[in-house]
């Protein structure tokens, strides 16, 4: 990709880099589309490329056998993958694919540790990112733990929102069961129970935000602590 100074990105990482700092990578930056599932890392694999998302959400996703994955991290245009390269690592310790369609910039992990090594500012802010990573995953295994599956799934309808930035997203249940770690049958009565309550509306394959204050008080103190540390370390745009 071309040095292009105008250009506008919707990344919240790329906005916030200096023009120095932009100027190592975007020589670098390929805008892909990612389709639903497209896998970005694969556990216990090589990293190759590490995505900017600039729309869409994409899980961190960990296994054990017999299928019972959970969600331990979200990523959408506040964020980055590749966190582990940005520790100085190669492999991926989980599986990372999209979950809601979107686009945004790959740049090869081999380029970004190469213009890390070049800028201590450009280091800092990615492990100032990564940090925030680690307190929202931290937070998602105690909500996991300790809180209601109503709590939870209120929880992360906010999180998929503030991603997004739209009252409407394509979701399944299935995919939500994955998610949350529960089975299906439990996601479609708690989804029931916010569609009751006139915070939601569920249609096949879709979710739409009605109440998005009703949805914070059904969280019930489970969101907005990662997200507040979020904006502490890095800063407001």
């Amino acid at each position: 990709m071309s040095n292009q100074p105008n250009i506008t990105y919707r990344n919240a990482l790329l906005k916030r880099l200096s023009r120095a700092d932009l100027d190592l990578l975007e020589p670098h930056l390929k805008r892909v589309d990612l389709p639903l599932r497209t896998p970005l890392e694969t556990a216990k694999s090589p990293i190759e490329y590490v995505y900017f998302l600039e729309s869409g959400i994409a899980s961190v996703v960990a296994k054990i056998p017999k299928g019972r994955d959970t969600e331990v991290g979200l990523i959408g245009l506040e964020g980055m993958t590749g966190a582990l390269v940005v520790l100085g690592g190669d492999h991926a310790a989980h599986d990372t694919y999209m979950q809601i369609v979107g686009e945004g910039f790959q740049v090869p992990a081999s380029a970004l540790s190469a213009a890390m090594s070049e800028s201590a500012t450009l280091k800092a802010l990615l492990l100032l990112y990564v940090q925030t990573l680690f307190i929202q995953t931290s937070y998602t295994a105690l909500v996991n733990a300790r809180s209601k599956l109503d709590e939870r799934l209120a929880r992360w309808l906010l999180m998929c929102q503030d991603r997004v930035r739209v009252d409407r997203f394509a979701i399944t249940h299935e995919f939500i069961s994955v998610m949350l770690g529960v089975r299906r049958p439990g996601v479609t009565v708690a989804i029931q129970e916010l569609e009751g309550k006139g915070l939601i509306r569920a249609t096949r394959g879709e979710i739409l935000i009605r109440d998005r204050h009703g949805l914070l008080q059904i969280a019930d103190g489970t969101y907005s602590e990662p997200e507040h540390e979020y904006e502490r370390l890095l800063g407001k745009i």
